[in-house]
């Protein structure tokens, strides 16, 4: 005799077009009402066997699989954001786990380049090297995984170039100001942006000398 169980389907919201799964009082995930109306009416509540739960399983698996593949071919994840996304579907840990080593063997998945993706892209962005740090420590992800590669992509004399570069423009945006509310308003535009006032007056220091600009006094 086939083992019995109870499924519930029912719906975050009344038009939601995917329906959550619930097999002996257990969230399995979710399917698109499209697929379960093949095997059941909607919502249903009631008694299915063995062979019936398997393979709602495996639809469950394959959709989400088919989920995750969108999610990673749109735009680079980290395995972190991949996870928090499947959860949010309520899909189990157990699926959740084998999807992401699944992804990460085939590198669909990369940390490491999705860490060298996001430092370019801060970088491009001219953002300091400490707003970069801390955007790569809200990711989640371990520090020894970009520590090193933010310092070869961003050296000091980079940071400095960047900022005599900012520096350049903002005064060039404040050229009609006295000089002392160039400098206050420069100062306080990159020391936003996360500079350190030390590599800021460094670099002030540097760019006052250069005969396009006014000098300070």
């Amino acid at each position: 005799m086939l083992k019995k169980m109870f499924l519930k389907t029912t719906k975050k919201a009344e038009h939601d077009k995917n329906s959550l799964i619930i097999i002996d009082n257990e969230v399995r995930g979710i399917l698109p009402d499209r697929i379960l109306l093949s095997y059941f009416p909607l919502p249903f509540a009631g008694e299915i066997d063995d062979e019936q739960g398997k393979e709602l399983l495996s639809l469950i698996a394959k959709n989400a699989r088919q989920q995750l593949l969108k999610y990673v071919s749109d735009q680079e994840h980290s395995s972190v954001q991949c996870r928090q996304f499947l959860s949010r579907k309520r899909y189990p840990a157990e699926l959740i786990d084998n999807l992401i080593k699944e992804f990460q063997n085939k590198k669909y998945i990369d940390d490491f380049r999705f860490v060298q993706i996001l430092i370019s892209s801060l970088m491009e962005r001219k953002k300091s090297k400490r707003a970069i740090a801390q955007k790569l420590k809200e990711t989640r992800l371990p520090n020894e995984l970009w520590e090193r590669k933010l310092n070869e992509l961003y050296p000091p004399e980079e940071e400095k170039e960047n900022l005599k570069e900012q520096i350049v423009k903002l005064r060039f945006r404040y050229r009609d100001l006295p000089l002392n509310k160039q400098k206050e308003k420069v100062f306080a535009s990159l020391y936003r942006k996360g500079f350190d006032l030390d590599a800021i007056h460094s670099a002030w220091q540097e760019c006052s000398s250069n005969r396009f600009l006014p000098s300070q006094e």
